[in-house]
């Protein structure tokens, strides 16, 4: 709820656009700079220095929140009331579509070092690969995002508005 008011807030000083872009770029990269730390610190032993990795992965999920400010409320803006629901409907089937085939693409890739037996005790080391591809895809993602993300205006809002007249 927070990350609303926020978005919001920042929304009406800096507008719309500049706001989505901003908070989807730092919910793509800092969650992705934290994985290619996360992959690279923990094969040479690392993070223990700076922190556990429990505690990096849950602040670059939360980082990742930041999204809801940003690329999670866009289908609001790019549809009509009516249709809002569809149009998220229709993301969610996309990125569970791809989370499914990245999960199995992933567990391809640890079979392929260690066996299905030891993939479960699998050391943090051997997840910088997944972690890698992770992250370059939240940062294309993010900066594709930021890219086309082109209007301030509301669609959804401006029907609101004619119903209400």
């Amino acid at each position: 709820m927070s990350i609303g008011v926020g978005a919001d807030k920042l929304s009406t000083t800096i507008g719309s656009r500049l706001t989505r872009r901003s908070l989807q770029f730092i919910s793509g990269i800092g969650p992705a700079m934290i994985l290619v730390y996360l992959g690279s610190a923990s094969s040479s032993g690392d993070v223990a220095m700076f922190q556990s990795p429990a505690l990096l992965f849950g602040a670059a999920q939360t980082i990742s929140a930041i999204s809801l400010g940003a690329v999670s409320v866009s289908h609001l803006e790019v549809a009509t009331p009516s249709k809002a629901g569809a149009v998220y409907a229709l993301g969610n089937v996309f990125a569970a579509i791809s989370g499914s085939i990245t999960v199995t693409l992933f567990g391809v890739l640890l079979d392929k070092d260690h066996g299905q037996q030891q993939v479960a005790t699998a050391a943090a080391s051997d997840f910088s690969l997944p972690f890698q591809i992770v992250a370059i895809l939240s940062v294309a993602g993010s900066i594709f995002y930021s890219l086309s993300i082109e209007s301030d205006i509301e669609i959804g809002m401006q029907e609101t508005k004619k119903h209400l007249q």
